[in-house]
Parts: C-alpha cells; sequence; structure tokens
C-alpha cells in the first residue's frame, strides 16, 4: 500500500518538473523574441546613411513642397540631421542646418482652420523661404518642439556671460564659451570636450525669468545679437547675456525660451490657488536651504491636517515636488511666487 503513493508521487513530481521546464523554455523563447522584436524596431529607426531617428509619428501637415495649404496625413519623421513629411505619394526633406524659424502656435491664415495646435518650421531651399506646418494635440506638439529645437542647436557654443548685471549693477565678467541643452522647464549651459565654465552645470530655470529681450552688441570682437535674461537666484535679480555667432540659431533660441516660457506661465495663470495654500508655498520658498526638516505647521499656525491638505493640493497643481519634505518648488511653483511676491503679506 506504501509503495503505491510513492511511486505516484515522484511520476507526479517528474511531470511537474517536465512542465515547469517547458513552462521555462517558453517564457524564455517569449523573451528572445520581445528582445529581437525591440532590436529589430530600433534598426528600423536607422536611415540607410546612419542616422537616428528621434521622432516618428502621424499627423496632419501642410509641407512646403506640396503646392496646396490643404493638410496631409502621414509620417513625421525627425534625425539629428532633417526633417522628413511623408505621404504615400510626397516627401519633403527640411535639413536642419536650413531651418531658420521655429514657431508654436503660429498659423498661417491660409490653414489656420484646419489645426488647434502647431508647430510651424521656417526653412531655406535653394535661396526660397518656405513654411511647413505639423498639427497635433498639444502634449504633441509641445514634445516635438522641444526635440526640434534640441535638434537645430545641438552642437552649438554659446558665449555666455554671467552675471552680466546684479540687480542694475554691471559686473565684469569675462565672457565664456559653453555647451547649451534645452529643456521644458531650464536652458543649461555645461561645458564641452574642449571648453569647460566650471564643475557645476550653470542653469536658468524658467519659473525664475523676470523678464528678457534680444539686444545687439559687441562680443568677442563682433556684432551679434544677445539674448538678455533678468532672473531671480538666490534672492536676488541677475542678468545673464547669451550669444552665438549665427544669428538663424540666436532666432530658434530666442523663440524656444518664448515659447516654454508661454507654456509655463499660461499653465500657473489657469491656476486657481487659494490664500490659504498661497502662504504654505511662501512658507515653503522662505525655507529653501534651511537645514534639517522644518515643521511648517507651527511656523504657519495651521494643524498638521490643515498644512497637509494644503501640501496635497500645491502637489496637484504641480507647484511643489512632494507632498512628503523636502517640499521644493517646482518652476511652476518659482513663477508664482515670483509673480506675486509683492501681493504676499508675510
Amino acid at each position: 500500500m506504501s509503495d503505491a503513493p510513492q511511486t505516484s508521487n515522484t511520476d507526479s513530481d517528474s511531470a511537474t518538473a517536465a512542465e515547469t521546464t517547458e513552462s521555462q523554455r517558453k517564457q524564455q523563447a517569449a523573451t528572445e523574441a520581445v528582445q529581437q522584436e525591440k532590436q529589430a524596431r530600433q534598426n528600423l529607426k536607422r536611415t540607410k546613411s546612419g542616422e537616428t531617428i528621434i521622432v516618428d509619428f502621424v499627423a496632419n501637415f501642410v509641407a512646403g513642397g506640396s503646392g496646396t495649404f490643404e493638410p496631409l496625413k502621414g509620417r513625421v519623421l525627425m534625425s539629428d540631421r532633417r526633417l522628413i513629411l511623408a505621404t504615400s505619394d510626397s516627401k519633403t526633406v527640411v535639413p536642419l542646418t536650413s531651418v531658420f524659424d521655429v514657431a508654436v502656435g503660429q498659423v498661417p491664415p491660409e490653414v489656420e482652420e484646419f489645426f488647434d495646435h502647431t508647430v510651424l518650421v521656417g526653412y531655406v531651399v535653394n535661396g526660397v523661404r518656405r513654411t511647413t506646418v505639423v498639427g497635433g494635440d498639444r502634449e504633441t506638439i509641445e514634445k516635438f518642439s522641444v526635440l526640434l529645437y534640441r535638434a537645430t542647436l545641438r552642437g552649438s557654443v554659446v558665449a555666455l556671460k554671467h552675471p552680466a548685471k546684479v540687480g542694475g549693477r554691471f559686473q565684469d565678467e569675462p565672457v565664456r564659451e559653453v555647451g547649451l541643452r534645452l529643456d521644458t522647464d531650464s536652458v543649461s549651459f555645461p561645458g564641452t570636450e574642449e571648453l569647460t565654465l566650471s564643475d557645476e552645470v550653470f542653469r536658468i530655470d524658467l519659473g525664475n525669468i523676470v523678464f528678457f529681450e534680444v539686444l545687439e552688441r559687441t562680443v568677442l570682437e563682433e556684432r551679434r545679437l544677445v539674448l538678455s535674461v533678468q532672473h531671480v537666484t538666490q534672492e536676488q535679480t541677475v542678468t545673464t547675456e547669451v550669444s552665438m555667432g549665427s544669428r538663424r540659431k540666436m532666432n530658434i533660441l530666442g523663440r524656444y525660451l518664448r515659447q516654454m516660457y508661454h507654456y509655463l506661465v499660461s499653465d500657473v495663470r489657469n491656476l486657481d490657488v487659494s490664500e490659504d495654500a498661497l502662504e504654505v508655498l511662501v512658507g515653503i520658498y522662505s525655507m529653501a536651504g534651511v537645514g534639517g526638516e522644518v515643521d511648517l505647521a507651527p511656523m504657519l499656525g495651521l494643524e498638521a491636517a490643515e498644512l497637509t491638505a494644503h501640501l496635497e493640493s500645491l502637489s496637484d497643481d504641480g507647484l511643489i515636488e512632494s507632498v512628503e519634505p523636502p517640499h521644493d518648488l517646482t518652476p511652476q511653483g518659482q513663477f508664482l511666487i515670483n509673480e506675486r511676491f509683492e501681493d504676499i503679506n508675510f
């Protein structure tokens, strides 16, 4: 009697082991298939010339060479060298070195009825200026425009003077040549392999900008357009000046700054922030840089539950990074503080 169950269990264990092995084999095969498919997709992202495709989506557009104002539907592809708008019948190729303007939301009147959110690309072909308009939802257009700005300015070396002013006082700082990186909420100036600024990357957060304008002056012994940016840093207003030898690139950099700043400003101004939540935001701002964790509730005269509710509201509105300390301000939160600073009663 006792031998039969043991034999049965052994057979069952062997069958289970076989099933496990087969399951593992199938899982491994599936994993390999996924990896092969992923590699195949990555290979498709490279053109015959070795370019890497960094943008690939379907959209409606009016291509500069189409000869019609009626939108076409097709693929929008972009490498680090060119922008391609392709349909089953046509293809428009825009070398990025020919792009002189990138304007978000500016649409020729002939096609404005067809689009809600757009990127207009101005470029030159055989000495003739042309434009292409790509339409889509705001999120798609915002992401595409940032990638387009980056691609057109990739590898740029800029002449940076920081600070050019502290308050209203001019500073005798040298002009230094550095790199350039664009993000949705900041402009960074890292060193390059040949040119270094310092161990720390200097950055201007868009939420800290007070005012900016384009001037013309002599930089590095040549007349250049100069982007003058006033921004708040370490609780004081400073001015940073940025320039490049290429007017085409300076125009694109100015466009980028205006557009990203517009996105940030419009998002913040559409928020309905209560005065109590605003006081909490000011409290967070005033305690920035203070070592250790500060209990904001007694400092602001609030119960712990009230403070938590305000922090959750500020987090939901995208004004602070986290409900848990440290409650760092986002660029939107910093902009709100800067804009309403004079109206806040400490």
